[in-house]
């Protein structure tokens, strides 16, 4: 089900729940670590 993209997210909104592919091709969606610690490391090659 699509839902309408939002511009941003504020501190402290929670944002819509997506679902990507992982490296080994397996389905994540966001959900899944609702309510669980975890750090997000992001990196650019440019």
């Amino acid at each position: 089900m699509a839902t309408k993209p939002v511009a941003y997210v504020d501190v402290g909104d929670q944002i819509p729940d997506i679902t990507l592919p992982s490296l080994t091709g397996e389905q994540v969606s966001l959900a899944s670590f609702r309510g669980k610690k975890h750090i997000l490391f992001m990196w650019a090659s440019w």
